[in-house]
């Protein structure tokens, strides 16, 4: 009798086991799949925010070649990000080094402050097209057409044929200081919160 009580205990504790286990799978596809259905929001959002942006962006020429070239060796182009259009100060920046010799140096305000965290990388120009290659071990490139605009605003705009995001603004540029750049204050809290 002991030894039935025993075995049934066993079975009772594996049939548990065995429904925790299918309970736990089914709710880790749920939120595999609410994960997958955010990133997919999120990423329609995106489109169509750069799709926004790119009509709503003005006459711009396009800078290919040796100009393309000359317009990003040895500089570095500053991106600021405010919470408001009214903040008079920004709430993260990204440094963007092009140097001479090809390297690209990424630094930030909140992950990259220091020297040794900076983002290292490759930079070309070939004929019309920047491709980035934002840290030595990327496997791919990002690409953009570049445009000057009137104000001397320099635009990025997405090279991807066949991509959703092919000639749609990326982002553009309004400060570009030669050399590398330190970065000139510490964002406390991370860029991505809302």
């Amino acid at each position: 009798m002991k030894t039935l009580s025993v075995l049934v205990l066993l079975s009772v504790a594996v049939v548990a086991v065995a429904v925790a286990a299918a309970g736990c799978a089914d709710m880790l596809r749920s939120d595999s799949a609410n994960a997958i259905r955010k990133n997919e929001r999120a990423n329609k959002e995106a489109l169509a925010a750069a799709k926004a942006a790119t009509g709503q962006a003005g006459a711009a020429r396009p800078v290919a070649g040796d100009e393309l070239a000359r317009l990003l060796s040895g500089n570095t182009h500053v991106r600021e990000y405010r919470k408001r259009t009214a903040d008079a100060k920004p709430y993260f920046t990204i440094y963007e080094y092009f140097s001479p010799d090809g390297a690209y140096i990424v630094r930030d305000t909140y992950t990259q402050r220091l020297p040794g965290y900076q983002s290292k990388g490759r930079w070309r120009v070939n004929a019309e097209v920047l491709c980035l290659r934002e840290r030595a071990d990327s496997l791919e490139d990002k690409c953009f057409t570049v445009r000057v605009t009137p104000a001397n605003e320099i635009e990025y705009w997405y090279h991807k044929p066949g991509d959703p995001y092919h000639g749609l603004i990326a982002s553009s540029v309004s400060i570009v200081r030669p050399g590398p750049q330190e970065p000139e204050y510490t964002t406390t809290s991370s860029p991505y919160e809302r």
